[in-house]
């Protein structure tokens, strides 16, 4: 079973390297009202090791992901994955393109969630030329917990959408900064959207936090609007 539970919900992405402005944003995001889960990127770990990730989960007493862009081959993979569950993420981030073995390895160490990134934000990749259709069929056999697909493209989310085994969560990054706008992940059926630098430097990260958590119910309410 999952340990992050299917959405609606917000990601907020950490990753300003200053101690005292990461513990304050794990505690406004305590206080706000919603599903919330924090994200733990690789800046934030090398400035502080991966230690950090305790003491954000003492702080805050969320859900965290370790975002360490796995992406090596199987036994490092899940060497570094094993790392960040012992000190208590919930669940790691790796990358799909370096082959469905290292998601297994990582996947059969039975410690935490799994996601893959399937797809990334930024415009580049579409540089590149991935085949979706079997990347998702080799991993859904795997049996991954959740996926990344990104907020910017909601047309693509809405078309991977129905690969996915039901109990599979969607996360999308790329709202704000990217281009994305707040519920335009969830428009395409994400199941949450990570929020990074427009949430972390705002004045009152609760209330701010909450509005976008509000979009994601919206979209929600949509989607079984729509169902019946």
């Amino acid at each position: 079973m999952s340990k992050i539970k299917k959405g609606p919900g917000i990601i907020v992405a950490i990753d300003d390297p200053h101690i005292d402005e990461i513990y304050r944003v794990s505690r406004e995001i305590s206080h706000a009202k919603g599903n919330f889960v924090l994200k733990v990127g690789r800046t934030v770990e090398m400035e502080h090791q991966i230690g950090i990730i305790s003491g954000i989960k003492f702080v805050s007493g969320l859900p965290v992901i370790y975002d360490g862009k796995i992406a090596d081959i199987p036994p490092i993979s899940a060497r570094i994955a094993e790392k960040a569950y012992t000190v208590g993420a919930d669940a790691v981030i790796v990358h799909g393109f370096v082959g469905l073995d290292v998601v297994e390895a990582v996947v059969n160490l039975d410690m935490g969630d799994v996601i893959v990134v399937v797809e990334m934000s930024n415009p580049g990749w579409y540089d590149l030329h991935f085949h979706h259709g079997e990347m998702i069929s080799g991993l859904m056999d795997i049996g991954i917990d959740g996926v990344v697909l990104p907020a910017t493209r909601p047309d693509l989310i809405q078309n991977l959408k129905s690969m996915l085994d039901e109990d599979v969560y969607i996360i999308s990054p790329g709202i704000g900064a990217q281009g994305a706008s707040a519920g335009d992940g969830f428009s395409g059926g994400a199941d949450y959207e990570i929020i990074g630098r427009t949430l972390c430097g705002s004045y009152d990260v609760r209330i701010d936090a909450e509005y976008y958590y509000d979009w994601g119910e919206y979209w929600a309410r949509d989607r079984r609007h729509n169902d019946l």
